[in-house]
């Protein structure tokens, strides 16, 4: 069955670059993608190119570290610690980063140094924690499953809330010995830290900043037409592999990125899985997108963001009646508690209204669930779904926000802790009168 689907997927890429690669509206699309292409070219298979490559080869230091959850599954999480643009020694702020649907760590990466958040946090002297989910292109082990068997794919992001996330948020601060950490997610990133801070709320006094980008939590007027085409398909397949990383089919994708003379082709087959390119985006990281992406899900993960959208609720994954009452002890999925998210500060949710996948209609109603949640819309009528990360203006728009949330955050805590010292002091030395 897997076999037939990855034959039926490479038909499809195939018919869709022919039709892509021929389509008018692409000669718009062929812009500068010199450095991507050069970094590439360091690689003999693009299937093999690594986020800790891209990490080191932009002169940053990397370590690769691992989180068991409860159930088995083994993270891989990525680090970098400093920067040489630091000059701060010792402990430093901690900043974990999650990736949204059908991506990995490497889709912060993209831009490199000058506009990849995980590179300025560095450089603004954070400590820079990326998390890779479970199915993903590099946490695909388990203790005792193998991706082979169906088993292994029985997950949505539910299980990446209540499980993935939790581990890899213990891991991180016992290395580090800090009690929280700031989080920034894209996309299902977001989901998933809404599903831990409701289902297992020990964890809100963990969360220093939480920014959210582009938050699928309600999608009664959400998800575009590439999600509409793909429903049906998804409706009859069993929980399984969607979407893997493919080293072979990367191989091929290598050879074209680097002809000058196929570029607007292989700018089509991101539009296969992008279905429009803003004009905000910045062209040059398309080479290296086509490298890393897609990264693997399990089709569970799409299923349940399509009975969001049927149920205008944001609950549980549904099983079926019977199987409901099984797990649920009732009919239907019961929802998330969002009056339990509460980390130590306001939520920061950042929404445009040209986003292909999260309608401004159901974002205003999921921030009127959080009286405290602090809004940034981004007015710019073209701003898409993935401009929030490979913009050639994302530094504006979305970087240098979140920093400076995440600073004034650090800045508010450390006063607060000289005030506390002062009036202990003080305190001492009335006691002595």
């Amino acid at each position: 069955m897997q076999s037939f689907l990855y034959q039926m997927l490479a038909i499809l890429f195939v018919f869709s670059f022919v039709w892509l690669s021929n389509s008018i509206s692409l000669s718009e699309v062929g812009a500068r993608v010199e450095y991507n292409v050069w970094l590439l070219s360091r690689r003999c298979f693009i299937g093999g190119l690594e986020e800790v490559d891209i990490i080191a080869s932009h002169n940053y230091p990397v370590e690769t570290h691992t989180a068991v959850t409860r159930d088995g599954y083994i993270v891989s999480i990525f680090r970098i610690p400093s920067s040489k643009l630091c000059g701060q020694s010792g402990p430093k702020p901690v900043v974990l980063l999650t990736h949204g649907m059908t991506g990995s760590a490497d889709t912060w990466l993209l831009t490199g140094p000058r506009d990849g958040l995980p590179f300025l946090l560095a450089d603004a002297c954070y400590d820079v924690w990326l998390i890779n989910c479970r199915g993903t292109r590099y946490s695909r082990k388990h203790r005792t499953l193998k991706t082979w068997k169906l088993k292994f794919w029985r997950f949505s992001w539910h299980e990446l809330g209540m499980e993935d996330l939790p581990a890899t948020i213990d891991h991180i601060l016992t290395t580090t010995k800090q009690s929280s950490l700031h989080y920034v997610g894209h996309s299902q990133g977001c989901t998933v830290m809404v599903v831990m801070l409701s289902m297992r709320p020990e964890y809100n006094k963990r969360i220093r900043t939480a920014s959210l980008l582009a938050p699928p939590v309600f999608l009664k007027n959400s998800l575009s037409l590439g999600h509409k085409i793909i429903r049906p398909l998804l409706t009859f397949l069993p929980d399984m592999e969607l979407m893997p990383h493919m080293k072979s089919l990367n191989s091929a994708i290598s050879g074209m990125c680097k002809s000058s003379g196929l570029r607007t082709a292989c700018n089509a087959l991101y539009l296969l899985s992008n279905g429009q390119v803003s004009q905000h985006m910045n062209r040059t990281v398309i080479p290296l997108l086509l490298a890393t992406h897609p990264a693997g899900i399990s089709t569970r993960q799409p299923k349940h963001y399509f009975q969001l959208k049927d149920s205008g609720r944001f609950q549980q994954y549904d099983f079926g009646f019977a199987m409901n009452y099984l797990i649920y002890r009732q009919s239907s999925p019961p929802d998330y508690h969002l009056e339990r998210v509460s980390p130590l500060s306001a939520i920061h949710i950042f929404y445009s209204d040209d986003d292909g996948s999260i309608s401004p209609r159901d974002i205003q109603y999921l921030a009127r669930k959080w009286p405290n949640a602090v809004t940034h819309h981004i007015k710019d009528k073209t701003w898409d779904h993935m401009d929030f990360l490979i913009a050639n203006n994302v530094n504006e728009m979305v970087n240098y926000p979140i920093i400076k949330i995440i600073k004034s955050f650090e800045e508010n805590n450390k006063h607060s802790r000289r005030n506390q010292k002062g009036e202990i002091m003080m305190n001492a030395i009335l006691n002595e009168f």
